[in-house]
């Protein structure tokens, strides 16, 4: 049984949350790649969040959960589209690919409930985001 840390974690989560592909690989066949941690995140939340879109690759092909959510309801593609490193854009076509919803209601706000869509949408998010769910926003 893996141990985990004060905040619910395996070293699987560090990993990704580094983008650390070696790593990754060296653990992914010995530890829940679905384990969430105190807040809800889950490894691939990690490594959508880190950009790491051959972390993200890694982990949905040893059977991440590609619409498992946070505590928050958000899953790794909202992660993916807020990014401020690595590849965002490449991390989301990943994403997509594997059959990741933007359109889903899931994140809790005052107002209700809303999608990654939602918030890609209402906020001046970076172009080439924008870009990639342009098959999805009518402007």
């Amino acid at each position: 049984m893996t141990q985990l840390d004060e905040f619910g974690r395996t070293p699987l989560h560090y990993a990704a949350r580094d983008a650390n592909l070696p790593e990754v690989e060296r653990l992914v066949d010995t530890e829940d790649v679905n384990l969430a941690d105190h807040q809800g995140w889950t490894p691939l939340h990690f490594a959508a969040n880190a950009g790491a879109p051959d972390v993200v690759a890694r982990l949905l092909a040893a059977g991440a959960d590609i619409d498992a959510l946070t505590e928050k309801g958000m899953p790794a593609i909202y992660w993916a589209a807020v990014a401020k490193r690595g590849n965002p854009v490449e991390t989301i076509r990943v994403l997509r690919a594997h059959g990741a919803d933007p359109t889903r209601e899931t994140i809790e706000t005052y107002f209700g409930l809303k999608s990654p869509l939602h918030f890609i949408a209402e906020t001046r998010n970076k172009p080439e985001i924008r870009a990639e769910f342009a098959d999805l926003i009518n402007e």
